[in-house]
């Protein structure tokens, strides 16, 4: 394959993951809306009941000003969906969980979704599209351009032989058991 091709290839496939994000967040904003939420709202809600976290990181996350991100975690506490904890590692800083009823909102919002998983089902490979996407994101969190969310492929207690393995939890690992967002994550 020449070299145009090969640009043209991954200038389709930049110019595809755009058109998806655009209908991922249409979704969103939608049922968000509806749930009487902003987008904001629902990511922050979303992000939290994967991985408990406080402001600052979640404003690097979605590259939002920490005030922006204060101010739409105010709303949500004020609407009893978050509560507050000591962060145990640093006592000054605050940690933020979804409430039960955030729980429950959480549930209703993840139905914003439900089209998006219908089309996948037709999708054939999707084990290989879910690890090609991951590795994606991976290369992107170790060049510096996203933060680290806690994903599996940039753990180090993540191995790579005839398969994944956890190292921490001593478990063989499938594509689809790599995690986003997990709890016990160790950058590597």
């Amino acid at each position: 394959m020449g070299a145009s091709q090969g640009q043209r290839r991954e200038e389709t496939l930049l110019a595809l993951l755009e058109r998806l994000a655009q209908a991922e967040r249409a979704l969103l904003t939608r049922q968000a809306y509806h749930l009487g939420l902003t987008t904001l709202q629902a990511q922050l809600l979303m992000h939290l009941s994967e991985r408990p976290q406080g402001v600052v990181s979640l404003a690097e996350l979605l590259s939002l000003t920490p005030a922006t991100v204060s101010e739409a975690l105010s709303s949500l506490e004020g609407k009893g969906l978050l509560f507050r904890t000591k962060d145990p590692k640093d006592g000054r800083r605050w940690i933020l969980q979804p409430t039960e009823d955030g729980l429950h909102l959480i549930q209703a919002l993840k139905s914003y979704s439900d089209p998006l998983l219908q089309a996948l089902q037709g999708v054939p490979n999707r084990e290989g599209l879910l690890l090609g996407l991951m590795e994606l994101l991976a290369e992107l969190v170790r060049q510096g351009t996203v933060p680290e969310t806690g994903l599996c492929l940039t753990c180090r207690y993540l191995r790579r032989e005839e398969g994944f393995f956890c190292s921490l939890l001593r478990l063989a690992l499938t594509p689809l058991d790599l995690r986003l967002a997990c709890p016990d994550h160790t950058p590597a």
